[in-house]
């Protein structure tokens, strides 16, 4: 927890203290009740043992304790310090499997079972292989059908030729997706959200995720901030039709842009400054899906008279630079693959590559959080992102997630192009009998908060050949 209050986590929005009662039990104290408090800190809280961290969670408790923040010198000092934190030694674990050190390659490494574990008697394999690498490496991989499952966004042809040779394939949702991200401390045209709905109706988000994942890309159809099927849970039907589902419509994005004084030279399309609109667009290169659809968005948007260059970065530096502002348009992730609840959603629509960039030394998007909107007059954003989620009250909340929605929906901090299903790899019969049934509740939730054959192995209900 402490820990996690280095990072300016959100738990500390709601929270203000937590102390260890007993060897068994920790205490979190809100100061501010919400319902997913105990979601933060069952999910983030877990893996750090204090054997390993308890130094940098005593030096926390002094600096944050005493009413400093990341924003004094002691604060960010502590936040350098920490970020360049290498552990040594063998990971202290309390799963079925424990890591085996000597086996790590660049290719693989081995799992071996922890016989300590509480869930030791559950699982029927004695050791997991781990392969490392992005799509482009884990697909022969997989079709020479080495690997039971496999999470990556394959592509349209390697999800083919999987059906061919009898691999399943699962589609469970993840919530969450690419989206089109803006440099505004660079971009000053963008700052004007008309601007960002001209691209959004110059866009063709069907097209884009068809392109990039088949009948796993869906187009965003709300255009919320957060995933269809939680529109429909969290806004009455009212309320969710009042959104904007931003049409592809070229015309419509031409006349939007005219109203704020761009023009057309030719074909090409040129700022209210009189400058030619180029820009780069940088996209992570091993994702198979993403990078398919920054490649396609270049596409469409040079179709539409922009002048774009398509940079394709390896996958970890690519955050990276969207953090420390190194880019113009970017490809990121909306939504939130991890917890189910709105709030987190807007946490990465307005504060994950935005003011959370101080984790990685920059300003990021630069997306100002204290701005004006037509469905909601003056807002704080960080302010609304926390809010959505204070109280213990369901219905409370509704009301304060259908307005970030719809504040969300005029604003567009970044465009949301389709949300992810799943197109995984799932081999059966040949070490392990079988995967859940497409109907089962496994397959109803992100397979990335709640990986399947972790819940499996958990639920003892993985079986081996």
């Amino acid at each position: 927890m402490w820990c996690w209050r280095i990072m300016s986590n959100r738990t500390w929005q709601y929270c203000d203290d937590a102390v260890v009662v007993d060897d068994l039990t920790f205490s979190v104290h809100m100061s501010v009740p919400s319902t997913v408090v105990e979601r933060y800190v069952i999910r983030t809280m877990v893996p750090q043992p204090s054997a390993v961290f308890g130094e940098w969670a005593q030096q926390a408790r002094d600096i944050f304790g005493a009413g400093k923040t990341v924003s004094d010198p002691e604060g960010a000092q502590l936040l350098d310090q920490f970020n360049n934190f290498r552990p040594e030694g063998v990971p202290v674990n309390s799963g079925p499997f424990s890591i085996d050190q000597a086996s790590i390659t660049n290719a693989q490494m081995t799992l071996t079972k922890n016989e300590n574990s509480y869930w030791v008697d559950q699982v029927p394999f004695d050791r997991i292989i781990n392969f490392n690498g992005e799509t482009d490496t884990i697909t022969a991989v997989v079709l020479s059908k080495e690997i039971d499952y496999a999470t990556h966004g394959f592509s349209v042809a390697t999800e083919n030729q999987m059906m061919d040779s009898g691999i399943r394939v699962l589609r469970p949702p993840t919530y969450s997706g690419p989206g089109m991200l803006f440099n505004y401390g660079k971009l000053t045209e963008f700052q004007d959200p008309k601007a960002r709905q001209a691209l959004a109706h110059a866009i063709d988000r069907g097209r884009n995720g068809a392109i990039a994942l088949a009948d796993s890309g869906v187009a965003s159809q709300f255009v919320s901030g957060m995933a269809d099927s939680l529109v429909t849970q969290w806004l009455t039907e009212e309320d969710s039709s009042s959104l904007n589902t931003y049409e592809y419509d070229v015309e419509l994005a031409g006349s939007l842009l005219e109203e704020l004084g761009w023009s057309k030279d030719g074909d090409t399309w040129m700022k209210p400054d009189g400058s030619e609109a180029a820009y780069e667009l940088s996209f992570p290169a091993e994702f198979a899906d993403w990078s398919a659809a920054g490649q396609d968005l270049a596409e469409q948007l040079t179709d539409f008279g922009f002048v774009i260059d398509p940079r394709a970065i390896t996958y970890t530096q690519q955050p990276i630079d969207v953090d420390q502002g190194n880019f113009d348009f970017a490809i990121r992730g909306w939504g939130s693959s991890i917890n189910p609840h709105p709030h987190f959603s807007y946490d990465t629509a307005f504060l994950v590559h935005n003011t959370i960039a101080i984790n990685n030394g920059g300003t990021g998007t630069q997306f100002p959080l204290e701005t004006t909107s037509e469905v909601a007059g003056e807002v704080n954003l960080e302010t609304m992102v926390v809010e959505s989620a204070e109280g213990m009250n369901i219905d409370d909340q509704r009301a304060k997630v259908t307005i970030m929605a719809q504040v969300y929906n005029e604003l567009l901090p970044a465009i949301p192009m389709w949300e992810r299903f799943g197109n995984n790899c799932a081999l059966e019969a040949v070490r392990v009998v079988s995967w859940p049934a497409d109907d089962d509740p496994l397959l109803k939730q992100s397979f990335y908060a709640d990986n399947i054959p972790a819940m499996m192995l958990f639920q003892g209900i993985m079986e081996a050949v």
